[in-house]
């Protein structure tokens, strides 16, 4: 008599950022990761306290709203699409290694838990507080653009890579440690030039709105956000 076969793990995917603003490159992330991960849940985190952007970062009430507008135009994926507060509601700095052991903890040590990531935060992942740490807790799947150079990776970053690159297959049935590299992502949103855009747009954020998933344009016209600051004039 053949043994029943083990249920397969839940697969997690969580989509971390300061989303200031949320835009299509994070929709086109997540979209082509819920579909090549077979993910059962996407889960996004906006960053509450950033450690390593800068102060002048829009408040984190706004960034989780227009997080909320952004993640609510997927909800014709085959993945469960939530947003989280747990980075907004913690006091001091938002550290993903923190982040990824209390999902872990909630989760349980079966799941198959997927942080996702864009080619600019492969770069800077050694910077990451704790970021060796992480595979203990996750894996690492980066979806990339047609092009994008590994050889720019940091040497330490690139060993990583080297001994951890792994199928979707074992990514969806091992709970972590492994990376996994898509390099057919064929969008490239830089945050901080749509921020220029939205400032320089006229009428305000018109020249943006292709950028941004539904809804949040106007979020951000209605509380006028990332306008110019102005300065009196002698």
């Amino acid at each position: 008599m053949t043994a029943p076969a083990a249920p397969r793990p839940l697969r997690l995917g969580i989509l971390g950022g300061t989303f200031d603003p949320p835009h299509q490159g994070h929709i086109a992330l997540a979209r082509l990761c819920v579909a090549q991960l077979a993910l059962d849940e996407l889960l996004w985190i906006p960053t509450g306290m950033s450690w390593q952007k800068a102060a002048d970062i829009t408040p984190a009430r706004h960034r989780l709203a227009m997080t909320e507008l952004a993640a609510a135009t997927m909800q014709d994926v085959s993945a469960r699409v939530r947003v989280s507060r747990m980075e907004v509601d913690r006091d001091g700095p938002s550290y993903t290694i923190d982040t990824v052991r209390e999902l872990r903890r909630q989760v349980g040590p079966e799941t198959s838990i997927a942080w996702l990531m864009g080619a600019d935060q492969l770069l800077g992942l050694h910077s990451w507080h704790g970021w060796q740490e992480l595979f203990s807790e996750v894996h690492l799947c980066v979806a990339t653009r047609p092009g994008f150079d590994l050889h720019a990776l940091r040497p330490e970053v690139q060993q990583e890579l080297d001994r951890r690159i792994a199928p979707t297959a074992l990514i969806q049935s091992t709970p972590s440690g492994h990376m996994w590299l898509d390099q057919t992502l064929a969008v490239d949103v830089s945050s901080t030039e749509l921020r220029r855009r939205l400032a320089q747009g006229g009428p305000y954020g018109e020249s943006a709105d292709d950028l941004l998933p539904a809804g949040v344009a106007g979020y951000i016209q209605q509380h006028r956000l990332y306008r110019p600051v102005q300065h009196p004039t002698d």
